[in-house]
């Protein structure tokens, strides 16, 4: 696109087709060359920090969002580029606060119940997160991501039965997400609907090769089945993947220690002890013991 090199919007137009489409260094040209335009152009501001958002440089996109808003506290897409970039530096408070502000501007804006939902769950406020959830499901009963959203916060609160039900309509929803057939495959174990969680697991796999957490998954509703071979098997391919693992090498050594394993059993629990303190009683919960 040839631009007139004298007018700031059109680079800061052209900034933003290049973020869309997932070129963030010309996104960030484009967008600096606007600044020096014009360097009180809130928009350009706003679309500089969204190519730093894409390429993970999050402080620079913290700042350039921040200006975005100091010249324009009602622009709406510097608060969500902001909170994003809050979110991957685990600040949780700062993307409550910008969601909040996302929706004074857009009470209907779904994705900021999901998104704050997700940081109040990030913070262990399980409560709120389940309201937000609530709200987006309200305002979109057909989105899969809250129902995700609240399976977690469910999940958390140790209320399996609750999950599988938002589990349920979110992989209704969105068939294609591996995350959820893991954590189904995850919850259906726990509760003891083995026979039903062992084909969640190969479906997470079929959607995600080789991920370590239905790997892990997997051993957990192998181990519940007895199939002991079949866990560590599972259990060797998650930590190869993840070898801190608490929960894989815990798994692992309950296997290996009914398999007559004692020694390498022991090993096992033991570096998972180091890792998670409290694993034993974590596990205990789901029927398990050494």
């Amino acid at each position: 696109i040839r631009l007139d090199p004298k007018q700031p919007k059109a680079f800061t137009n052209r900034c933003a087709i290049h973020v869309l489409k997932g070129q963030p260094d010309r996104a960030i040209a484009d967008c600096s060359e606007a600044i020096r335009l014009n360097p009180n152009f809130p928009n350009a501001f706003t679309g500089r920090c969204g190519g730093y958002v894409a390429k993970g440089e999050h402080d620079r996109a913290i700042a350039d969002c921040n200006q975005a808003i100091r010249l324009a506290p009602d622009q709406m897409a510097a608060y969500v580029l902001r909170a994003e970039a809050h979110m991957a530096k685990k600040d949780f408070d700062h993307v409550i606060a910008d969601y909040d502000q996302v929706l004074r501007l857009s009470p209907r804006f779904v994705d900021a119940y999901v998104n704050r939902g997700d940081a109040y769950r990030s913070k262990g406020q399980y409560e709120r997160a389940i309201a937000d959830y609530d709200q987006a499901i309200r305002l979109n009963p057909n989105a899969a991501a809250p129902f995700r959203g609240r399976s977690m916060a469910y999940i958390a609160k140790v209320q399996f039965e609750r999950a599988l039900v938002d589990l349920d309509q979110a992989i209704r929803l969105d068939p294609a997400d591996a995350g959820t057939f893991n954590n189904r495959c995850w919850c259906r174990a726990i509760v003891g609907q083995l026979l039903q969680a062992l084909p969640d697991c190969d479906e997470a796999l079929r959607l995600r090769p080789g991920d370590y957490s239905a790997l892990d998954s997997r051993g957990f509703t192998q181990l519940k089945m007895g199939d002991y071979a079949g866990a560590i098997a599972d259990y060797d391919a998650a930590l190869r993947r993840n070898p801190r693992s608490a929960t894989s090498l815990f798994g692992r050594g309950v296997a290996k220690l009914r398999k007559g394993d004692q020694a390498g059993g022991s090993v096992d629990l033991a570096a998972a002890r180091v890792i998670e303190p409290l694993i034993d009683a974590r596990y205990a919960g789901y029927g398990i013991k050494p």
